[in-house]
């Protein structure tokens, strides 16, 4: 079982690189949320970054399929609330440096666990221009090596987002074939419970049938005389 020490652990390892370099950020995580629970995770954004947050409840234990989100900034004013939602695909700017929190909170339910797979993307809002920074510089210094050096950049620019968009679905998959081999073992396991249930009352009945027959015949018996009264 995954705990929530290990999730922020795991999520403020990037710690001041995401204010100093203006790379983007996208990671995904299935978790578990026990009932009655709240599980939290923080990560540090700067001020003016495009956050994206894609979330889907896809198994809810004998319960419905759905959680309460909420997403707060640093000053922990909440910038995204919902209640009891199955899925949600959320996409807003920081609006200021420091670290921001995600919450996934199970306590609508008393009994039930829920799996949630989702997804948090940061990109920086000025990458563009400052792509576009570097581009004039490299002409103005050589033109034939920038035209060389911007077609590289952008075919591993675009390995990069075909690489992330195909780890983003197979560990969506991933997270449906968990889904599904949940239900299979539950399946499973409530036919074995209703086979044994047959089994012990074919038993009885067969030992119930047993001692009425012998009864019958047995003259000096109590069921004889039980059944001879009527």
């Amino acid at each position: 079982m995954f705990q929530t020490a290990g999730y922020i652990l795991l999520l403020v390892l990037w710690k001041d690189m995401v204010f100093s370099k203006a790379e983007p950020h996208n990671k995904q995580l299935t978790i578990f949320v026990e009932a009655g629970r709240q599980d939290c995770f923080y990560h540090p954004i700067a001020a003016s970054e495009n956050i994206k947050i894609d979330y889907q409840v896809i198994h809810g234990g004998l319960g419905e399929t759905h959680i309460n989100f909420n997403f707060m900034d640093p000053s922990r004013r909440f910038l995204i609330n919902e209640i009891k939602q199955g899925k949600g695909n959320h996409k807003v700017v920081a609006n200021e440096n420091g670290s921001y929190k995600i919450c996934f909170d199970n306590t609508i339910s008393t009994f039930n666990q829920k799996i949630v797979s989702f997804t948090l993307e940061v990109t920086p809002a000025d990458r563009e221009e400052q792509e576009l920074r570097a581009l004039r510089h490299e002409m103005m210094t050589d033109y034939h090596f920038d035209v060389a050096y911007t077609g590289i950049d952008n075919y591993l620019g675009k390995i990069q987002v075909n690489l992330m968009r195909s780890r983003q679905t197979q560990d969506f998959i991933r997270a449906i074939e968990a889904r599904d081999r949940n239900v299979a073992e539950s399946t499973y396991a409530m036919v074995n419970n209703w086979s044994w249930a047959q089994f012990l009352s074919m038993i009885f009945v067969g030992l119930l049938q047993v001692l009425m027959v012998r009864s019958i015949f047995h003259t000096h018996g109590t069921f004889y005389k039980f059944w001879k009264s009527f």
